[in-house]
Parts: C-alpha cells; sequence; structure tokens
C-alpha cells in the first residue's frame, strides 16, 4: 500500500536521465498538487515480458494506492524466437491463451485506466505485429512496445514508489530476454542500462536446453555475460549506491532456494557461489520445488546472476517485491494527476537543444486550436490532442544541427533518442509529425503507418503544417484563424483583407494547397 500523492509526486522526479544536467523552467501550466481524475477506482498493468505475463490490478481509495490482485504466468515467448528472428505459432498460441484469462479480470476497468507493455522479446520479434492486433483484440487496448531505457525506468519507477528508504540504490531486474540495470536515489533515475542478458534467451544459446547446467555451459554463459556487462561496469561503479535490490522472479527463486542460509530475503555472493557448484555436481534446481518452467531457464539466470555479482563487486542483493508493472501503475497514474513524465520529457528537449520557447508556444497554441475546430478518426492508443502539441513544441529541434533539412534532423532526433514515458509507436508518430511539417509530400512518406493510421494522422499532420508556415515570421499573427471540414474538403478563414497585407502567407498557402493535394488532401484558403 502506498499514498496515492506520492504516486502522483513520483513522476515529477523520474525524468529522462540524459537530460536531467540542465533543467529547464517549469511549465506554468503544471500543478503542485494531484489533480484527481478518473473515471474509475481500479487501473490494471499487464507486463508482457519475455518469459513471464504478469498483470495487476490496483484500486485507488482516498490518497492511497493498494493492489488487490497479481496474476503471472510462465509464457516464455522468448523460447519461440526463432533465427530468422520470428516468432512461432506455438509461443504465440501459449501468450493468446494467457490473455484470454487476463482479460476476463478487466473488465469493467476504463481503457484508459489499462496500460500493456512488451519488452525484449516482442521488441525483437520481426513478425509481432500480427500476433500484437490479435492480443490487442482480445484485451481491448492498445499494446505499447517499450525500449530497453524505457522498461529500466518503469521498473525503477515500480520499486522507488513502495520502498521508503531513499538511499542512492542499484536495481537490477533479471528478465527472460534482457536485465535492466538502474542507480536512483529516492523516486530519481540517475543512471539507466538494460542488456540483452535473459534466462530464457542465455539457455538456447550456450546449451542448458540440450546439456542441462554443466561446468561448460554455465561458464560459457558466465563469461558472455562478463563481456555484455563491461559496457556498463565503469560506469556504474563510479556513480555508486548504498544497496542492491533485486526485483525479478529469477532473483525471487534464488533467494528461495538459499532461504537455510540467506534467510531467503537477500542473496549473498558466497551462498550463490555454493549454489552454483551444487546445482552442477549434485543437480539441486532439478531435485528442488521450483516450478517446472523455472527450472528449465533458472540455471542460466544463475550464471548472469555470478557475472553481475563479479563485475560490479557485490557482496549481497536485497530482494524486492516491485517491478515493472507496478512502474506502470505509477506511471499512469502521473498521467491522471498532472504529473506526466512525457511533458518532463517535452521540457527537457526544448532546453537541451536550445529550441525557441517563444516560437514552440506560439506554433503549438495555433496547432491546438486549429485541431480543435476539425474532427478525426481515433489515432489508436494516442492523445491526439497531445502527440499534436509535442510535435509543435519540437517542431525545430533539428536546428540544433543544421539549418538545412533540419526537419529531418529532428525526426532522427526523435526516432531515435531514449525518450522517458513514451512507447514505441508513440515516438514513432510523434517523429514522424516533425519529419512532414514541411516541403513536400508524398504517399511513399505514409507506406508504414497502414490505412486507418495514416486516416487518423493527417489531420494531425495539416494542423501542424498550417501551424508552422503561419508562424514563420517568428511571432503573433493578428487575425482569427478558422479551419472548417466538410466532406473531406478543409477550408482555411482569415479575418476580411488580412491575407492581401500579407502576401508572402498568402503564397507559401498557395503552395501548401499544392503538397496536400499530392497525398489527396484539397485545402480551401478564404
Amino acid at each position: 500500500m502506498a499514498h496515492y500523492t506520492k504516486a502522483c509526486n513520483a513522476l515529477a522526479g523520474q525524468k529522462d536521465y540524459a537530460m536531467t544536467q540542465n533543467k529547464p523552467k517549469q511549465d506554468a501550466t503544471r500543478k503542485t498538487k494531484p489533480n484527481i481524475q478518473h473515471e474509475s477506482p481500479y487501473f490494471a498493468a499487464i507486463d508482457l515480458g519475455s518469459n513471464s505475463f504478469h498483470m495487476v490490478v490496483a484500486r485507488v481509495t482516498d490518497d492511497k494506492v493498494e493492489i488487490i490482485d497479481r496474476e503471472k504466468q510462465m509464457v516464455q515467448i522468448a523460447r519461440g524466437l526463432q533465427p530468422s528472428g520470428s516468432l512461432d505459432i506455438e509461443s504465440q498460441e501459449r501468450a493468446i491463451s494467457c490473455l484470454h484469462r487476463f482479460s476476463e479480470r478487466l473488465k469493467n476497468i476504463p481503457n484508459s485506466q489499462i496500460r500493456v507493455v512488451g519488452t525484449k522479446t516482442l521488441r525483437s520479434a520481426k513478425n509481432s505485429s500480427k500476433f500484437l492486433k490479435a492480443a490487442e483484440l482480445i484485451l481491448g487496448v492498445k499494446i505499447q512496445i517499450v525500449s530497453g531505457y524505457e522498461e529500466a525506468r518503469l521498473v525503477y519507477a515500480g520499486l522507488a514508489n513502495t520502498i521508503s528508504k531513499s538511499e542512492q540504490r542499484l536495481v537490477i531486474d533479471i528478465g527472460g530476454g534482457s536485465t535492466e540495470f538502474i542507480i536512483g536515489s529516492g523516486l530519481k533515475p540517475i543512471r539507466l542500462e538494460s542488456l540483452p542478458l535473459g534466462c530464457v534467451t542465455y539457455s538456447e544459446k550456450h546449451g542448458f536446453n540440450k546439456e542441462g547446467p554443466t561446468q561448460v555451459t554455465v561458464r560459457s554463459a558466465y563469461y558472455s555475460a562478463c563481456n555484455r556487462l563491461e559496457q556498463l561496469r565503469k560506469n556504474f561503479i563510479k556513480t555508486g549506491w548504498q544497496i542492491a535490490y533485486g526485483t525479478s522472479g529469477t532473483m525471487k527463486a534464488v533467494a528461495e532456494l538459499l532461504a537455510d542460509k540467506d534467510g531467503g530475503a537477500v542473496i549473498t555472493r558466497q551462498s550463490l557461489n555454493e549454489l552454483i557448484k551444487d546445482t552442477i555436481d549434485q543437480g539441486k534446481i532439478e531435485a528442488s520445488n521450483v516450478q517446472k518452467l523455472r527450472k528449465d531457464v533458472l540455471p542460466a539466470g544463475l550464471a548472469i546472476l555470478q557475472a553481475i555479482f563479479d563485475q560490479l563487486q557485490l557482496d549481497t542483493i536485497q530482494i524486492a517485491d516491485a517491478t515493472l508493472k507496478e512502474g506502470l501503475i505509477y506511471d499512469t497514474l502521473g498521467r491522471f494527476c498532472d504529473r506526466d513524465v512525457r511533458i518532463d520529457t517535452v521540457n527537457n528537449l526544448i532546453h537541451q537543444y536550445n529550441i525557441d520557447q517563444d516560437q514552440a508556444t506560439r506554433t503549438s497554441r495555433c496547432a491546438r486550436d486549429l485541431w480543435s475546430q476539425i474532427t478525426g478518426p481515433n489515432l489508436e492508443g494516442i492523445s491526439r490532442s497531445k502527440i499534436l502539441i509535442w510535435a509543435a513544441q519540437l517542431h525545430e529541434i533539428g536546428l540544433n544541427i543544421s539549418h538545412a533539412d533540419y526537419h529531418r534532423h529532428g525526426y532522427y532526433l526523435l526516432r531515435h533518442s531514449d525518450l522517458a514515458g513514451f512507447g514505441r509507436y508513440e515516438q514513432y508518430i510523434l517523429a514522424n509529425l516533425v519529419r512532414l511539417q514541411r516541403k513536400k509530400l508524398s504517399d511513399k512518406r505514409f507506406k508504414d503507418l497502414g490505412s486507418s493510421a495514416r486516416e487518423a494522422f493527417e489531420p494531425l499532420l495539416l494542423c501542424l503544417r498550417l501551424a508552422v508556415l503561419l508562424h514563420r515570421r517568428r511571432e503573433n499573427i493578428d487575425t482569427e484563424v478558422r479551419l472548417h471540414q466538410n466532406e473531406g474538403i478543409y477550408t482555411l478563414t482569415f479575418d476580411e483583407n488580412w491575407l492581401d497585407s500579407h502576401p508572402l502567407t498568402q503564397a507559401g498557402l498557395q503552395q501548401e494547397q499544392e503538397h496536400l493535394s499530392r497525398i489527396g488532401i484539397t485545402l480551401s484558403v478564404e
């Protein structure tokens, strides 16, 4: 159980780690107290992990958050990832069967209060789109595929909101396909990293599935993990921490196996080394009461964990219950009480890339006003008004690189940066709005969107392009701008004689009509 106020305030501290060195001025519209606006007291989060699928349901009452239901299934979709990069039919069927069971518990919870994320395996699978569509149909909500960076941030959010201590801590989450490492203090992550160290993938890669835990397989996995850990070892040790936490099912299973030595709430280096030796020599894991599916992948997890202990010079890891799924609950609560971490990310980008804040404000206000006057299809899983405002605020981000083709530079920055709070699809839409804000348009630019997404995307793009064009002089415009939509035709209207006194804008709008016509949008200017 945790306080709701804490949940709302938590997101204020979870800035994009790479952007926290220069803090921008606080947005004047942000509130200092929670603004609670949700339909139901119930929230749900589902983590589609590479090893297990997890679901939690939380109830918000007065100022408290209480987890009232948990469900876990070891689906192990990472086992179904073929050398070709495709997810096999059997693993997809296991996953769909699990989600059918989960969906029953989601009934009567508003879609806006349900978050579902996919991690390493679904990030990697080349054919995941068909599976995701089927899964979304069952759950009734959009599934967000999150980056390793965002996965790490959510893991830390889950732990930080359920532990009262504020000392600097290291958090480690060993999953089926990746392992997340986070150093943070209080509610704020300081350093985030995700490495492709997974107990399911390592079981296959290093021969555990065929040969079992032998000296050869354990050493092979151990040295491979040590090699990966070299990427973060120096910087993490330099940053430092006072206490280390383990948050994954692998960590908990190891702690339970060592309960007679360490008490079940911690893992020590000495006990871990003894467990590995006993597993190789005597088959200790196979003889234990650990669940069968966990037994199959735990030896690889032990090798990864031993490498972590050695490379990060750990003696003890404390076991914690909360992880990504709890982080999703708190992140969702933040969006309902004006503590949306995505706003902080956008503000930090504005500051980091020296974006003209006055121009960003003018353009975003105009884009928002134009959008409020028309309608369009829903863009599944995305707030259209928010994504449009953020794209307008960030439309000049590429100027920091070069004035020539700055819209293309902006696309690259937004498409490939780690943006705290944004899912991959949401980031894709944001980047493409910035990419297509100016110059010529063609149908080939929309080939990856799909017909329904394109239909929802085009009205947003229209509003952004018009807002950018109307503010080329980098000053407020002294006319009311009205946008009307009727039977597929958009009509842009200004005060009488205003266009005659602004011939450059008039010429720009005439050219814009031609650009838009190439993708089937008809714009009339009056």
